[in-house]
């Protein structure tokens, strides 16, 4: 573990305004975009923000990054034993407190409670056949976990004592033929705080979302209007505010492609509806800034969209291009995106009333 020098690679004062014909423009949205040094040249997807100080990054060849101070000096450890392995799953607790499971095999979830200085393996797959693709938690108890489907069913686990244990659920949802998660930005899964659980998937001749109100005891499948027919091409995103469900995505294969790349639902994924002016291209991540149901920000390879009006109008956010992953702090006064070649960026805000006229 090496503690590594702050570096303000780039700051740039940005504002982001939808308009279109006969629309009243949105609140303005002004964000300080600050490049930080990470100390890797990996490309980043597993990011846990636990509040406008502390973040942890998982990352290729059993890699870890964590600060304390708002991203002024990130750590970079190695977790031993994971050399090689991908950790694009994370969920962090607090400073000293997180998990990272690994994407692809062998399939393990590591625990660390000493800021990084250790950690133990506390699930590892005796199948030897899952790929994991999302890891997120109710509360400090309850958390779950899912994985590509093993034997025609996708591999859901739960907790209900912080991580320590975990268990599959029985009778998870079937797969259909060639149907799989995305572990692009460690997203593909939104809970709320009632105990719902919503999934994305693709790869299949239909996105679907998998859905549970049961804290993941029972399942339920929704069909999605998202890109389909294509292993690159599903739903990679999800966030949950309130009833409304967001679904972010696309073709990783045809970056600047807008079809099938987003939609939302109010009513638990039955029906789903479009946007006038759909994000500008694929797009592995989507989040609402806490406190601003209204304002979504989403990202992905060629560039970084806001919409003020919950997804209605996306217009481009210039100063976030080529990042794979974004979330921010329960309070939503600071975040990070990660992406490509080690890249970290602060976002820190200052936003104005959403306009009521």
């Amino acid at each position: 573990m090496k503690p590594l020098a702050p570096l303000l690679a780039a700051t740039a004062l940005v504002s982001a305004a939808a308009c279109s014909p006969g629309a009243t423009p949105p609140a303005r949205l002004d964000a300080q975009v600050i490049a930080q040094h990470s100390g890797t040249g990996a490309s980043l997807r597993g990011l846990s923000v636990v509040d406008a100080q502390i973040a942890w990054i998982g990352a290729p060849d059993g890699q870890v990054l964590r600060t304390a101070d708002g991203g002024t000096n990130w750590t970079l450890t190695r977790i031993p034993g994971a050399e090689g392995l991908d950790l694009r799953s994370v969920h962090a607790f607090s400073a000293d407190r997180a998990l990272f499971f690994t994407a692809g095999q062998p399939a393990r979830l590591y625990l660390t409670e000493d800021g990084g200085a250790s950690f133990e393996t506390v699930w590892e797959d005796p199948t030897g056949e899952a790929f994991f693709d999302g890891l997120d938690f109710w509360n400090d108890l309850y958390g779950i976990a899912f994985s590509d489907p093993v034997d025609g069913r996708f591999l859901i686990l739960l907790t209900g004592d912080g991580g320590e244990t975990w268990r599959a659920v029985e009778d998870a949802p079937e797969a259909l033929e060639g149907e799989a998660g995305f572990a692009a930005s460690d997203s593909a899964m939104a809970l709320t705080a009632s105990g719902c659980a919503f999934i994305g998937t693709g790869g299949a001749a239909t996105a679907r979302m998998l859905r549970s109100c049961d804290f993941g005891e029972s399942w339920s499948v929704a069909d999605t209007p998202l890109a389909a027919g294509r292993s690159s091409a599903g739903v990679f995103s999800i966030d949950a505010t309130g009833e409304r469900i967001v679904i972010v995505g696309g073709d990783f294969s045809a970056e600047d492609d807008r079809t099938g790349n987003f939609a939302w639902s109010d009513d638990g994924g039955n029906s789903w509806d479009g946007a006038l002016e759909p994000p500008l291209g694929y797009r592995s991540a989507v989040t609402h800034l806490p406190g601003h149901p209204d304002t979504l920000i989403a990202t992905g390879p060629n560039g970084t969209d806001i919409s003020r009006n919950s997804g209605e109008i996306w217009v481009s956010w210039d100063a976030l291009d080529g990042h794979h992953a974004i979330a921010f702090a329960p309070d939503g006064t600071a975040g990070w995106a990660v992406g490509s070649e080690g890249r970290i960026t602060r976002i820190e805000l200052e936003t104005a009333p959403d306009r009521t006229d």
